[in-house]
């Protein structure tokens, strides 16, 4: 008996980007193969492609920092609120809770921005050393 090939063998570019979109959100290989109709195989083997690597890694990232614009947009109204709630809520514990988060992440912000800017100056020192010119002073 002959084997038949069926169209949906022979998957092209458009189902491999199907595919890694899928799985950077995390669909399960077996479902997206199934509703796809791609063998399971097929797909376990476009896992281990440097391309797939990269697309998924892609994908991730512009995931990632689509939803970091969408909270420092909303940061300011959030920050705005808690301080308004540890000034002018009826309740004096909502206000010792709200003045507590605002120190506590305002403690939080700080330490990052000195960590980053111990960072920036590490790196600074690594690039003079390997003689790297910075870009910009």
């Amino acid at each position: 008996m002959g084997e038949t090939t069926m169209p949906d063998e022979t998957p092209n570019q458009d189902q491999r980007d199907q595919f890694a979109v899928a799985m950077a959100m995390g669909q399960k290989v077996s479902v997206w193969a199934k509703k796809n109709g791609v063998p399971r195989r097929t797909c376990y083997a476009w896992t281990q492609t440097p391309e797939y690597k990269v697309a998924v890694r892609d994908i991730r990232r512009r995931a990632y920092d689509r939803a970091v614009g969408h909270f420092a947009r909303n940061l300011t109204k959030v920050a705005d609120r808690i301080a308004l709630l540890a000034t002018e809520a009826q309740s004096e514990s909502v206000q010792l809770q709200a003045a507590r988060v605002l120190l506590r992440e305002s403690l939080n912000v700080r330490e990052h921005v000195d960590l980053e800017a111990q960072m920036e100056d590490v790196e600074r020192r690594l690039d003079e050393r390997d003689g790297k010119i910075p870009f910009s002073s």
